[in-house]
């Protein structure tokens, strides 16, 4: 009874079942039961919006949410790689503060 306590955690299976720590013996139950979160979502395509290099992105949604933006490795100018304005493009779209309506001042308006 205490020895199948004790297995249940990850250090004492490396201990007695040897492995260099990064396979099964070092998952608990609650990590062998995660799933990645880009699973099952659809994939576009774009660009990077900030600068004129044209970092590949790829972007990933499900049900008409967006998941996560990730650099393209498929892209010849970024090989997978955003620059920090393009690794937070996710923000851009999410954000809560976002400006959702036109912001517009007539002319010579001071409102």
């Amino acid at each position: 009874m205490i020895k199948e306590l004790a297995m249940k955690w990850p250090v004492m299976r490396q201990i007695f079942e040897g492995g260099d720590g990064t396979g099964a013996e070092a998952m608990s139950d609650a990590t062998k039961n995660l799933r990645p979160k880009n699973e099952g979502a659809q994939v576009a395509r774009s660009v990077c919006p900030y600068c004129a290099v044209g970092c590949g992105q790829q972007i990933f949604h499900k049900d008409g949410k967006l998941i996560s933006i990730e650099g393209d490795p498929h892209s010849p100018v970024s090989r997978g790689r955003l620059c920090p304005k393009g690794s937070c493009s996710f923000e851009l779209l999410t954000h809560s503060k976002r400006v959702t309506k036109v912001m517009y001042r007539r002319p010579y308006g001071t409102k």
